[in-house]
């Protein structure tokens, strides 16, 4: 394909075959972009929390380690790592915070002794075999799931 532009734009010379080359290599990365980052959409919860919906303002609170209790359960925080583009998507398009906001969150919780910070899991498959197994148990996954001691948890005042 570039050889083909550089072909068509002979007379612009080096600095339009470098324009038709930065082009060409923004057109490969935004296409194959999307396939490498999942944006994270849903937040899962176990089966003992029986709110259906809570305010984007509290679960905002629950991840940032505010809030530790629901329904008079103890509350688990399950995240992906701070590097997992999962967690990444999640923090931005759900929270609206970025991942090192959420992270200075849980330091100053942790440090101040109010928590013991989130639990950190590995994949999408080990969240929802925690979530699904530990009363109390919160997180997020990129694709909406259904099964036993597991539900998606709809988020109040969040945008769609």
């Amino acid at each position: 394909m570039r050889d083909v532009l550089y072909r068509r734009c002979r007379g612009w010379g080096a600095s339009g075959r470098r324009l038709v080359t930065l082009t060409c290599l923004l057109w490969v990365g935004t296409a194959l972009l999307p396939g490498t980052i999942a944006a994270a959409q849903v937040v899962v919860v176990n089966d003992s929390i029986t709110q259906n919906a809570l305010p984007l303002a509290t679960v905002r609170a629950i991840f940032s380690l505010r809030v530790q209790s629901l329904n008079g359960h103890k509350v688990t925080v399950f995240v992906l790592d701070s590097r997992d583009p999962v967690h990444a998507a999640f923090s931005k398009d759900v929270l609206g915070v970025f991942p090192y906001q959420l992270e200075a969150a849980w330091n100053r919780s942790i440090f101040s002794g109010a928590s013991r910070g989130p639990v950190i899991v590995g994949s999408e498959a080990e969240m929802r075999r925690r979530v699904a197994n530990t009363v109390g148990g919160i997180g997020y996954l990129s694709q909406p799931v259904t099964g036993a001691g597991i539900r998606v948890l709809n988020i109040e005042g969040s945008h769609p």
